[in-house]
């Protein structure tokens, strides 16, 4: 009963989290893992739990993804498609044991990604005014894969390689990232569900909660400010990356 509550709270939390500030991942997926579940079970359970809120973000920045040409959308689609397909068969074919000993790695490059995510922003955006077809297709093409097999600050990355690669603005790189991680996400999902890798008994229950947290993060975000919300789920990363790699290397 006790598990079952960290559960729902952790998706309620990863929910909120995620429209607040971003970080779902960081409190789902390891309350999924120190919950029995396998890595990999857990991995792709997460990106189950997490995907309504992903899809419903995209649809809030409809109007300013509508504004790029369709044939720019539908190949950032494309890559992304090819990406996370990579990448989620990857993950499926990389043994338990294997990743489970990357998860230290994962989570400490995510985190790293998080912490730094205000200067990314600051400094792609200096960088920006210049085009770089073959850099964004390949910049893409490897965030994408990424995705698929972990994900954790991969929208961070991508608005950076929107801002550097392309003219785009703030605004507009957030809701090609919205667009393209959804698209990732929904996909990871797929083929997860395909592959039978996901854990419905816990998943169902979570993405619910979670849908809840999204409802009700997008109300505080009206009220809160997302920096703190940031620096707390910042915390919250940086002793969660301290333990996996304690638990993984440490031995008692």
């Amino acid at each position: 009963m006790i598990t079952w509550l960290i559960l729902l709270i952790a998706a309620v939390l990863g929910g909120a989290s995620n429209a607040l500030a971003g970080g779902g991942t960081f409190i789902v997926f390891p309350a999924l893992l120190l919950s029995g579940l396998a890595p990999i079970t857990a991995n792709a359970t997460a990106s189950l739990v997490l995907a309504p809120g992903g899809m419903a973000s995209a649809w809030v920045y409809r109007q300013t993804i509508l504004k790029s040409s369709p044939r720019f959308l539908w190949g950032m689609m494309a890559l992304s498609l090819l990406g996370g397909a990579a990448g989620s068969f990857l993950l499926l074919i990389t043994p338990n044991a294997t990743f489970s000993a990357l998860v230290p790695w994962l989570l400490l490059a995510a985190t790293i990604v998080f912490t730094l995510a205000p200067w990314l922003r600051k400094m792609a955006s200096g960088a920006s005014g210049h085009q770089s077809l073959a850099g964004l297709m390949v910049g893409q093409l490897i965030i994408s894969t990424y995705g698929g097999y972990f994900g954790a600050g991969m929208g961070v990355l991508m608005i950076a390689l929107y801002l550097i690669a392309t003219k785009l603005g703030v605004h507009e790189a957030s809701g090609l990232r919205m667009l393209c991680a959804a698209i990732i996400n929904v996909l990871a999902v797929g083929i997860f569900a395909w592959k039978g890798a996901l854990d419905y008994r816990v998943g169902i229950p979570m993405l619910i909660a979670g849908i809840i947290g999204g409802y009700v993060g997008a109300l505080l975000v009206k009220r809160l400010d997302a920096n703190v919300a940031r620096r707390a789920i910042l915390a919250y990363a940086w002793v969660l990356t301290l333990f996996f790699f304690v638990k993984t290397f440490i031995k008692f």
